[in-house]
């Protein structure tokens, strides 16, 4: 997330298309929805490919998949989860369910402003969205938010209680803006300390977003991400990042390309293994040759596409660059989310709600000639793989 961000979501824009092609692009969207299994979905959104809605549905029904460690978990806000009881549908490893953006209540306090709202507050509002989004193919939701971002567990509890889709919490600090003053005059060893109890305390499965502000590392978010680091070394945790990148919107002074493999370097100095660390909003660099997604995905780390759908950058150019990182051979690198937060999106406001990864962006990929079995591994097998993890016990 960040404040610049000025672009539709999805839910506003006009497609211009022939009879053809629209009845293409459904019969794609009805494949898609077959993620979660839901084949009456297929119903609902009515004459869909057979053909690909079959293929989907038995890549489901044939009982393969990644192989994960032994004792692995995907730790959800309400129990731990063996990492196959989510392959029946798509995993979204970075949206929002629960926060004050871009105003958190510490930053209005500051600035002497109203303590802020947030479409996120009305928590009914957001159990029905989630269930309206497990309806469209999702099994699990990884929340991104964290205490300064104004992040509620209850909340969050209660949205997994009562939506009926698993959802992770995550721990951490955003970014600089947001920090609490303490970081200030912590080492990244205390820091570390407070994130593994943190994590013990609130049954938390990830660390993220953990970001930075501009094109540059500040000091603090240097050891931030240091202490991000040293905690994933001591619990297992895994890791998902907010770069600065904003595509085709104008940035003074620009961000460094290279900023997503700065990260990385931080993150594996501290002790972060790159197979748990996936580098964020890779999708919002305008690199058509998927220079730098590559070269991430080469060290051994996952590459966030988690703002599809916001248009930072058009979706049509991330799809170029998705099926660059597919030519590279990479595609178990990738991981697709759209970092949830403009009410514009809302299934309530006429949006594609939280399922736009799915319904909107998968569609995409599925017309640009991504086979559906590949596309099941983007969405169900990659994420998976990156949120299972061995819990360890010690400090």
């Amino acid at each position: 997330m960040d404040p610049t961000e000025t672009g539709s979501s999805g839910a506003g824009r006009t497609i211009e298309v022939s009879r053809r092609c629209f009845l293409k692009q459904s019969s794609l969207l009805a494949a898609a929805a077959t993620f979660g299994g839901r084949m009456g979905m297929l119903a609902g959104l009515g004459g869909g490919d057979s053909a690909v809605a079959r293929a989907v549905w038995q890549i489901r029904g044939r009982g393969k998949g990644p192989a994960f460690p032994k004792g692995a978990v995907i730790r959800t806000l309400l129990k731990d989860l063996a990492p196959e009881a989510l392959s029946f549908g798509a995993v979204l490893f970075h949206e929002h369910l629960s926060i004050h953006y871009p105003l958190t209540n510490a930053l209005a306090l500051k600035q002497g402003a109203a303590t802020p709202t947030h479409f996120s507050d009305d928590v009914g509002l957001m159990v029905d969205e989630t269930r309206a989004a497990g309806k469209d193919g999702v099994s699990c939701i990884v929340d991104g938010g964290h205490a300064d971002m104004d992040r509620s567990i209850d909340a969050l509890k209660r949205i997994a209680a009562e939506s009926g889709v698993h959802i992770v919490a995550s721990g951490g600090y955003y970014m600089q803006r947001s920090y609490p003053p303490e970081i200030a005059t912590r080492s990244a060893d205390e820091i570390a300390d407070e994130l593994v109890r943190e994590a013990a305390a609130e049954r938390l499965g990830a660390y993220g977003e953990i970001g930075q502000q501009g094109g540059e590392l500040t000091a603090d978010e240097r050891k931030v991400f240091t202490a991000v680091g040293k905690a994933h070394a001591r619990t297992g945790l895994p890791i998902f990042t907010h770069n600065a990148y904003l595509g085709t919107i104008p940035v003074n002074p620009p961000v460094p390309p290279d900023s997503a493999l700065r990260q990385l370097d931080v993150l594996e100095a501290a002790g972060a293994k790159p197979q748990s660390v996936a580098i964020g909003h890779v999708c919002c660099l305008d690199d058509p040759k998927a220079e730098v997604a590559i070269k991430l995905a080469r060290r051994g780390s996952f590459v966030g596409f988690d703002r599809v759908t916001i248009q930072t950058l058009p979706d049509k150019k991330r799809v170029t660059m998705v099926l660059a990182i597919i030519e590279a051979g990479y595609a178990g690198s990738l991981l697709l989310s759209s970092d949830f937060s403009f009410a514009r999106a809302l299934k309530k406001n006429g949006g594609p709600g939280l399922a736009q990864t799915v319904t909107v962006f998968g569609k995409m990929l599925l017309e640009a000639g991504v086979k559906p079995e590949l596309l099941h591994t983007i969405l169900v097998d990659n994420p998976r793989r990156f949120l299972a993890f061995v819990p360890k016990y010690h400090s």
